[in-house]
């Protein structure tokens, strides 16, 4: 099926498979050479196959943007009678609206786009969209694209304001919020709620500083493998910096060197969207350089994990339905992220049983079991993460009803798992117990599951089944409950 003949879906964002996401990044470098030469026409058509096929994608949506913009010459209005052209197309998207058919809704607002990219209120719309469909990055990529349109729009500055506050970017949120206060007039209900935004938003950043403390040591190995090392590089205060960079760049735009420097400068100040947008240019002036590439992915990353560690502890602070929802989409759209990104690097790097290993165990985050398996057995050989791909190749088996295949890779993990992963060890003990009494195998359960009690009575249920088993016996029953997913 070709690409501009496939039909969006309707649910949830799911993972696009590799073909598909192959013949995007076709549509895509077709796209951006056609804009290289000026032939806007045939570029913005691909490039909206591309948006359309994965509409969380920040770089597809970033370059159709931005060639709609050299197309128009950044007349700021798009072509000439844009509210009698549009009609037809913004029809379509109140009714796709109503219906909650965000897919479509996208689809139709990026025919409007198409007539005049900065049409704030179509941007808002497709960032609604987007945020109803977990993808939050998108969401401000289009909202940042209006506010970049209007920046003193009441209402931009609002819906951008509360996106940033969800996903933790408090300083950002604060001055949306800000430019909101100033430009309402008087003691209006918008400069209340702006004034009382502020206010909150003041206390949280406390909070995000303790968080962001502990993210900056995460993944730093993940990061080591794909950043560019710039630590090296003399660093003057941001500001001068900053312009120092942005100047040797327009003197020499295919340095990416220049970039990796001046994007760790964005992210130490939180300006996640200026890296991203700074990265993506540099892809383009660059040809594609796969430096630049991977450590657009690695903000994208780092961004993610943040986002969803400080929408994680807002949740178990607020209570609320709405804070666990909204944790639970980030972090949904976290997964999503993480699995595009290891399969790329899967594809680049065949032979590199680390990706491997990351990209197995976020399909089975996924409920992907059947693949993650293939993955995580091509894995399960490095000796860095032998225990912990067996207990996860466990946990797969047992989700899809292989119980003794199960069994033997819980058991295996126990042997490989090191004395230092003592987390991992007590699962790995306490699966291969509760799968054992539920097989009805009570000498086995019993085995593990004691093993368990010496290192962590506490551990769980492990008390309670251990009483299980003393009951069994002496009713001289081996009854047991059915092994549990």
């Amino acid at each position: 099926m070709a690409v501009q003949d496939q039909k969006p879906p309707t649910g949830p964002a799911e993972p696009i498979s590799p073909a598909i996401r192959r013949r995007l990044q076709q549509c895509y470098d077709k796209g951006m050479q056609s804009a290289q030469t000026g032939n806007f026409d045939y570029a913005i058509d691909m490039l909206t196959h591309c948006v359309v096929g994965d509409p969380g994608n920040q770089i597809y949506i970033q370059s159709f943007l931005g060639t709609l913009h050299r197309k128009y010459n950044n007349n700021k209005k798009g072509v000439t009678l844009f509210a009698v052209r549009s009609t037809g197309s913004k029809a379509s998207m109140l009714n796709a609206s109503r219906k909650k058919d965000w897919h479509s809704l996208i689809k139709s607002g990026l025919e409007v786009l198409k007539l005049n990219p900065w049409d704030t209120s179509t941007l808002i719309q497709v960032a609604k969209a987007c945020h109803e469909l977990g993808q939050i990055d998108a969401q401000l990529t289009y909202l940042k694209a209006a506010q970049d349109a209007d920046p003193k729009s009441l209402t931009v500055n609002r819906e951008c304001a509360l996106a940033l506050e969800t996903i933790g970017q408090f300083d950002q949120a604060i001055s949306c919020w800000s430019r909101v206060a100033s430009g309402a007039k008087g003691a209006s209900a918008e400069a209340d709620e702006a004034n009382r935004a502020i206010a909150r938003l003041q206390v949280d950043k406390t909070m995000q500083k303790g968080i962001k403390e502990d993210t900056d040591d995460e993944g730093s190995s993940d990061e080591a493998a794909a950043k560019p090392n710039v630590t090296s590089m003399s660093k003057p205060t941001k500001r001068t910096r900053t312009q120092e960079l942005e100047a040797q760049i327009a003197e020499n735009p295919a340095d990416h060197m220049l970039y990796a420097e001046l994007a760790e400068i964005y992210i130490k100040a939180d300006k996640w969207a200026d890296a991203e947008s700074l990265l993506s240019r540099g892809l383009d002036a660059t040809g594609g350089d796969l430096r630049i590439r991977e450590q657009l992915e690695e903000v994208q990353l780092r961004k993610a994990r943040m986002q969803s560690l400080i929408a994680d502890k807002r949740a178990s602070e607020a209570k609320t339905p709405e804070a666990q929802d909204q944790a639970q989409k980030i972090r949904a759209d976290l997964n999503r992220l993480e699995i595009d990104v290891f399969r790329k690097r899967t594809e680049r790097y065949p032979t590199n049983t680390h990706w491997k290993f990351e990209l197995g165990s976020r399909l089975k985050k996924a409920g992907n079991f059947n693949e993650a398996i293939k993955l995580l057995q091509d894995a399960r050989n490095d000796p860095k993460h032998k225990g912990i791909v067996l207990l996860e190749l466990g946990e797969c088996f047992q989700q899809i009803g292989q119980h003794n295949l199960a069994m033997q890779h819980y058991e295996k993990a126990v042997e490989e798992m090191p004395e230092k992963e003592h987390e991992l060890r007590k699962k790995a003990f306490y699966r291969a117990g509760k799968l054992a009494l539920g097989l009805k195998r009570v000498e086995e359960a019993e085995k593990h599951l004691t093993a368990l009690a010496a290192l962590d009575f506490g551990y769980k249920d492990v008390s309670a089944l251990l009483d299980r088993i003393a009951e069994l016996r002496d009713k001289g029953d081996s009854a047991a409950p059915e092994p549990e997913p």
